[in-house]
């Protein structure tokens, strides 16, 4: 009631200048607390890098704990190992989501686990989870180096976090499996205690590194300005001919998060389904994030019925169904995208196609100064008439007006290292 009252009266730049000030003395008491715990843990991966580099003729053993299949951004890494097995012995393992239910962990754990048997083969992938009694499977004492898909302990059993991890004598890694163009990212994640206690942490742009120094309690000490790694796969991706335009309809999953308030997909699910009779003579491409249809259900939106016809009817209209795994090819073999997901603000930019993003009031002050340079290269719509525009004019009559200052932003700005990313990474970890 107080809260709702002060908001009233105060000046809005006032309480932007109270929250950045509360943001900071949290962040800086938050550092103080735990500098022991950081600098003790740094001090604990001098010795295990040691212990590594003593072991003979032995390969490096290197692990990527993945959740899911979507945000797995080691492809470039796995394609470099499995060239040179002499030298390094990479595996998947499988980590269940146990934050969104026990019939979700089962069914994304059996997804999870057959995309990477059937990318990579049964023999390089590891079970972190016994289906049958339901058990968390530590696996962490076979590998010497280890890639966390995911960053959030929350999501995952203690024995596949990175606080349990920075106990053990391994190394563990971090890439992110998107781009930091928001506040969420810099604010919330960065200075979250898990980044800190990575050994090595890459970050995707130098506005992604100064970040890291801004804002993890780290202060970015373990942080490498490497470029962004899972672009390294897009470079491979083979486009093929066709004489029909393509547009992607990518809705994020965050219907109800205050704290990145982007997704649009309950004002626009009618509106999607309207776009292949609007627009019979161009293929869309359905593709959400992988935690759309469950958020709409776990958080009361939608019932798994209401789930099932929707795709049901987006089927029958012709809509290409794109769900899980890996989207570059999508991304190739598209001409536009219409879009409120956070990572597609910088990914699909390397495309050089043009982008509408679909944003809210809401959005107006949560993108970091990455995601506000990305967008500035976007178009951008508020409503269904301003999509409309964009597939009129950007796409249908070809008036990209952004092309050039997009295409070159990408190349001076976004393109660090690319396509050798992972080559740059590989480097640095190879003890």
């Amino acid at each position: 009631m107080i809260k709702s009252v002060i908001k009233k009266i105060c000046p809005k730049f006032v309480m932007v200048w109270y929250h950045s000030l509360y943001f900071f003395a949290q962040r800086k008491y938050r550092a103080i607390k735990y500098r022991p715990l950081i600098e003790k843990t740094h001090e604990h991966y001098k010795e295990v890098a040691e212990r590594i580099k003593n072991r003979g003729d032995r390969p490096l053993r290197f692990a990527s704990y993945v959740v899911y299949d979507s945000t797995f951004g080691a492809y470039g890494l796995m394609d470099l190992m499995l060239d040179d097995l002499k030298h390094y012995s990479p595996k998947i393992i499988i980590c269940p989501d146990v934050s969104r239910g026990d019939v979700h962990l089962k069914e994304q754990y059996k997804k999870t686990k057959a995309f990477f048997v059937n990318k990579y083969g049964a023999e390089y992938v590891v079970d972190g989870y016994d289906e049958k009694i339901g058990e968390f499977l530590d696996v962490s004492e076979q590998f010497d180096i280890i890639y966390c898909a995911n960053p959030y302990d929350a999501m995952v059993n203690r024995v596949h976090g990175i606080e349990y991890l920075s106990t053990r004598n391994v190394l563990p890694i971090y890439m992110s499996y998107g781009t930091y163009v928001d506040k969420y990212g810099s604010q919330i994640v960065m200075p979250m205690l898990e980044i800190s206690l990575f050994w090595k942490v890459f970050a995707e742009t130098k506005y992604t590194y100064k970040d890291y120094q801004k804002y993890e309690l780290y202060k970015g000490r373990n942080v490498v300005l490497s470029g962004y790694a899972k672009m390294d796969s897009f470079a491979k991706c083979t486009e093929i001919n066709s004489s029909q335009r393509r547009i992607i309809i990518a809705p994020h999953h965050t219907i109800s998060n205050k704290a990145l308030p982007l997704s649009n997909f309950l004002v626009l699910s009618d509106f999607i389904l309207e776009l292949p009779k609007r627009y019979p003579d161009i293929d869309f491409v359905f593709r959400p994030h992988p935690l759309l249809f469950v958020n709409l259900v776990n958080e009361g939106f939608w019932t798994n019925e209401q789930v099932d016809n929707y795709i049901s009817d987006i089927k029958s209209l012709g809509i290409d169904y794109s769900f899980g795994g890996d989207y570059f090819d999508v991304f190739v073999n598209s001409d536009a995208i219409i879009h409120d997901c956070a990572s597609f603000i910088m990914e699909y930019l390397y495309t050089g196609h043009p982008a509408c993003f679909v944003s809210k009031k809401e959005n107006k002050n949560i993108f970091s100064s990455l995601g506000e340079k990305c967008l500035e290269n976007h178009y951008i719509a508020t409503n269904k008439q301003e999509i409309i525009k964009f597939i009129d004019d950007v796409v249908v009559s070809g008036n990209d007006s952004l092309r050039e200052k997009r295409n070159l932003f990408v190349t001076q700005k976004l393109a660090i290292n690319y396509p050798n990313v992972s080559r740059k990474i590989l480097e640095e970890i190879s003890i």
